[in-house]
């Protein structure tokens, strides 16, 4: 596993993408609602588990970030009081 560093940029492209993905399967949900298709088979095993990992990495992105931010906020009162 390799680490990289995201800045906000980097951050709207990756969330970019997922909703382009959503936007995806949202508008073949309203196709097959609109035709009456109720039964589309698909292979969804492996996409189920990527869709874990991911809501994994992006809670614990959130964490590593709080943390940070609290380290921010904190370094900046100190050198304020000092």
């Amino acid at each position: 596993m390799t680490l990289h560093t995201y800045g906000p940029e980097k951050l709207d492209e990756l969330s970019l993408r997922v909703l382009d993905l959503a936007g995806i399967v949202r508008q073949m949900a309203a196709d097959s609602r609109e035709q009456g298709i109720s039964d589309l088979p698909l292979h969804d095993k492996k996409a189920l588990l990527w869709l874990g990992n991911m809501e994994t990495w992006a809670h614990k992105g959130q964490r590593d970030l709080d943390i940070m931010i609290h380290e921010v906020k904190a370094a900046r009162r100190a050198k304020n009081l000092g």
